[in-house]
């Protein structure tokens, strides 16, 4: 009996079973699903006792009918085990088993039963047909990537030569860390995936592709041909959804690389291949299909056309934030929210309040969900310089570590402001309050067979939740375009181009976003209308009376590349050509090439004051020396006043300037106001209480 005398039985167990029974089984059918056991009480799941139990049963009673068996739960398959219940319930109960009956009994042909074929596995743990991090610590994983909540299955792969290669290759690629994890099952398993779909669907004898050297190149362009059309690419049920959509060409580059590096890679190591790989097909390839496989690798231009598809505009930015009190909110409760279309509904809460705080914090610091997702339990730590406002309060209070995993060379520290330390004080609170073994390793957890709080929040269920709340709020940006959340990487744009209309210099733009290169950093920078009119307005240029003036080339080449000293001003610029001199220097004012911007607001402020008091100065001595006051037409207070009254005039010009443009309309030349700032409430959607 399995559960006698363990103390926190029943906190481990998911069911109200008391224990297992596994007496009278064959071995080793006993010490395996005691092992299983053990092992999901060490994953943090609850044990499937009931599941268990169920197949201890049914298998003791075939054991004793003389019904043929498995020699182990190893060798037994799902299908061998859904046959096996279908008997029993046939033969035992007269009826078949129920759907209820069939997804208990799965469960422990999922994590479990796989951790266990690993766990007894004496060869190389890439000669299995099943991969998983989780089942499998021999599986290598950087530093920088949690242990995953997803594996891959080479085995799926129905040509036997090609899943004996791909075994290898990608299991060597993965310890000598020429890949990662993250690169195999998510990149390379499906590109060879496809290309065994491909062979399997186009060839009579699928090792011709691997024949004569010659053809290589033509079977490389019909393979691209064929990755090309949507429904060929579909590996899961999911791909579905994206049937109506164009396959990128990098994605067709993908599929084409991953082939052509299995090639290289076996063609590269001949008397290794024949070692692992036994005489067979792989023997005829040569440098020359790899290399065949490569050319047919399209060049994407490095040339973006800089446009604001991926930012988001104030208008839609102000529904997210008024919307995402309803991710955090029970189920059992509701609240009123906009639509994009301007219609108002009453939605149900999703209840993940994880989610609401993980898409606040991607707003405010423009990292990348999975850095988000999968970042430190205790991520912040103290600010080397904090900075301070007008009020003596600190701007800076912490360094904010994010999980890093895509760039090894890249930072993955930025400084943070006092609104994140709080998104993340509550989110670790919510996980303390949430988890019964305290705080873990990570900021956000997965809420579901995660007894002991060690598992990172899947992708799965972030990707489900903002699915449902886009679907809800249906967002539109002020040009009525929809605004999905499945595209979460549109608030890492957002927040480095705003940044650079900060003005940030492009090398701390580069070290904020965590890139290697500043080329990779411009690429994030929207070219927003509105800023290139503001910085078109902070560059403009007027006369003495006011009036905007147009610049030629020539006439920028003298005002900034040749910096001659005699052109630059107190209050303004010479405009006058480089090879004439003046001698009135002191008549600038009243002078027609003499031009000045807002730049030098401050020296025209004074200077008009200055003026002003000069010319109430001069006029009391002149009427207190000559007895009668100044003549208008003096030639001195002619010039004086004109100097005033063209000070006047340039101020007023700067101060009559029409305001900002607003989203989503046409607008004229406006004054310019500076970067738009995004005032958030953070405070009114976040509930007191988990």
């Amino acid at each position: 009996m399995l559960g006698e005398g363990i103390s926190d039985w029943a906190s481990i167990t998911e069911n109200d079973w008391a224990r297992l029974d596994l007496s009278g089984l064959p071995d080793p059918y006993a010490a395996e699903l005691a092992w299983m056991a053990h092992w999901q009480a060490c994953d943090g799941t609850r044990v499937s006792v009931l599941a268990m139990a169920q197949l201890a049963h049914i298998v003791r009673h075939a054991a004793g009918e003389g019904h043929q068996l498995p020699a182990s739960i190893r060798q037994m398959d799902w299908e061998t085990a859904h046959e096996l219940q279908s008997w029993y319930y046939a033969t035992y109960r007269r009826r078949l088993p129920g759907g209820q009956s069939h997804r208990r009994l799965r469960i422990v042909f999922g994590f479990a039963r796989q951790a266990l074929i690993a766990a007894c596995h004496d060869g190389l743990w890439w000669q299995l047909d099943d991969w998983h991090p989780r089942c499998d610590p021999r599986i290598p994983l950087t530093n920088r990537e949690p242990v995953a909540n997803y594996g891959c299955s080479p085995g799926q792969l129905t040509q036997p030569w090609l899943r004996a290669a791909v075994k290898w290759h990608l299991g060597t690629m993965l310890e000598s860390g020429a890949l990662r994890w993250t690169s195999v099952s998510q990149e390379r398993m499906p590109s060879l995936r496809r290309f065994d779909k491909w062979l399997t669907t186009c060839f009579e004898d699928p090792t011709d592709v691997l024949g004569d050297p010659a053809a290589a190149v033509e079977q490389a362009a019909a393979f691209s041909r064929w990755t090309a059309q949507r429904p060929n690419r579909a590996t899961r049920a999911s791909d579905t959804r994206h049937l109506g959509k164009a396959v990128p060409a990098r994605s067709i580059n993908d599929d084409l690389r991953a082939v052509a590096g299995l090639l290289e890679f076996v063609a590269a190591n001949p008397g290794e291949a024949r070692r692992v790989l036994g005489p067979g097909p792989w023997q005829q390839v040569t440098t020359t299909h790899a290399d065949s496989w490569f050319g047919r690798v399209s060049r994407i231009p490095n040339r973006r056309e800089f446009n604001d598809a991926y930012y988001i505009d104030d208008h839609a930015l102000a529904q997210i934030t008024a919307a995402l009190p309803l991710i955090g909110l029970p189920r059992t409760e509701s609240m009123t929210i906009t639509r994009g279309d301007g219609t108002t509904i009453t939605a149900a809460g999703l209840d993940d309040p994880q989610v609401m705080r993980m898409i606040l914090l991607q707003i405010l610091t423009g990292r990348r969900s999975s850095e988000i997702r999968t970042c430190d339990f205790d991520c912040l730590s103290a600010a080397p310089s904090p900075a301070g406002d007008d009020d003596g309060q600190e701007l800076v209070l912490a360094k904010f570590r994010y999980a890093q995993s895509k760039i090894d060379v890249a930072p993955d520290t930025i400084l943070v402001d006092r609104e994140v330390t709080k998104v993340i004080a509550e989110q670790q609170q919510w996980v303390r309050d949430h988890t019964p073994s305290g705080a873990g390793r990570f900021l956000f957890v997965q809420r579901m067979a995660n007894r002991r709080g060690d598992k990172v929040y899947p992708p799965g269920s972030n990707n489900w939740v903002l699915r449902n709340f886009s679907d809800l709020v249906q967002i539109t940006d002020a040009k009525g375009r929809p605004v999905r959340l499945s595209h979460t990487h549109r608030f890492r744009h957002t927040r480095l181009t705003r940044l650079a209309e900060l003005g940030l210099p492009i090398h701390v733009l580069q070290r904020y976003a965590g890139h290697a290169t500043p080329t990779m950093t411009m690429h994030y920078i929207a070219a927003r209308d509105e800023h290139a009119e503001q910085a078109f307005l902070a560059t403009a240029k007027l006369r003495a009376d006011g009036t905007r003036i147009e610049l030629s080339s020539d006439d920028h080449d003298s005002l900034h590349l040749f910096r001659r000293a005699d052109r630059l001003l107190p209050n303004g610029w010479c405009m006058l050509p480089p090879l004439q001199s003046c001698d009135k220097g002191n008549a600038c004012l009243t002078c027609s090439v003499f031009v000045t911007d807002a730049t030098h607001r401050h020296v025209l402020d004074r200077q008009l004051h200055d003026t002003a008091e000069l010319i109430e100065r001069a006029s009391t001595e002149f009427e207190q020396r000559h007895g009668h006051p100044m003549p208008n037409d003096n030639v001195w207070l002619s010039q004086r006043r004109a100097e005033h009254a063209a000070l006047a005039r340039l101020l007023d010009t700067l101060d009559a300037a029409p305001a900002q443009a607003t989203h989503g309309t046409t607008s004229t030349c406006s004054r310019p106001a500076g970067p738009v700032t995004l005032t958030l409430d953070l405070t009114s959607h976040r509930r007191s209480s988990p």
